[in-house]
């Protein structure tokens, strides 16, 4: 399953074996307190093109997960519009309390930090926390981030690169959101300021453990160095392509390179982008 995560104002996921794991690295200006709610409820689901929300919730938060929803949903439009368009609706599941999230989400998080997760058959399931922790930015990255894995049906396929599948997220997610690029990536980018600079992408190993963070927002700024030197079609086709298995991806739409070829590149993005 694929999760989504909040501490305090950043994001760590808790990874699983059966599925996919993925989070969205929030910055500070992401995180709010909200009001208490009030006591109208409004009867679920909650419907716009392509959606279907599904909770008990007041008036004031069922308006907030449809706006957020109906906003992250264009912004994944933006990026994938055919696989946005043959998903049909997409549907998200807001949590009432910790122990329905848990059973929603297929079992207990590793992380009680968890805030959102997408099951293996593609649902999207939120923790009510998102609604009274997370501005209404946070809440479309968040949302935005999950339905990426839903309508790329990442959650249904198995052994793929992590740090394909959550860099590929987190650009869909942040690409439309207005967060600058050193709040999208704040630990890579105070590793680039104290020279530590990685040479490629995370490995799969880095998202485990304490270094899990840093492996998300390292998968970001791989996709983002990726797009920038090749475009936004060519990262598009590698990402499909990986998704569907193949293990030469990297070289066929990226004019043959490999990670290794590209180090000195790549370091001097993230000099020029996160390093000042």
């Amino acid at each position: 399953m694929c999760v989504a995560t909040v501490s305090g104002c950043s994001s760590s996921p808790a990874t699983s074996r059966t599925g996919v794991a993925t989070t969205s690295h929030l910055s500070a200006n992401c995180c709010e307190r909200t009001a208490p709610r009030g006591s109208t409820t409004v009867a679920a689901p909650l419907r716009a093109p392509g959606l279907a929300i599904y909770g008990t919730l007041d008036q004031r938060d069922a308006a907030a997960v449809l706006s957020a929803a109906k906003v992250a949903r264009s912004w994944v439009e933006r990026t994938w519009p055919t696989k946005v368009g043959s998903a049909g609706t997409v549907t998200v599941r807001v949590a009432g309390d910790a122990a329905q999230f848990e059973q929603l989400r297929g079992g207990p998080a590793s992380s009680g930090d968890v805030v959102a997760s997408t099951t293996p058959a593609g649902e999207v399931i939120l923790a009510e926390t998102v609604l009274r922790t997370l501005t209404a930015q946070g809440r479309r990255v968040v949302l935005a981030h999950e339905i990426t894995h839903a309508v790329l049906k990442q959650t249904q396929r198995t052994g793929l690169p992590q740090w394909v599948v959550e860099g590929s997220a987190e650009f869909t997610a942040y690409r439309f959101a207005d967060v600058p690029a050193q709040a999208q990536t704040p630990m890579l980018a105070r590793a680039v300021r104290a020279g530590d600079a990685p040479s490629g992408p995370p490995s799969d190993g880095s998202f485990s453990g304490t270094s899990v963070q840093l492996a998300y927002q390292q998968a970001h700024g791989y996709m983002k160095f990726l797009v920038a030197r090749y475009g936004l079609n060519a990262w598009r086709n590698f990402v499909l392509a990986t998704i569907s298995g193949s293990d030469t991806a990297f070289a066929d739409h990226f004019s043959g390179a490999s990670a290794p070829n590209l180090r000195a590149a790549y370091a001097a993005f993230l000099n020029r982008t996160v390093g000042g």
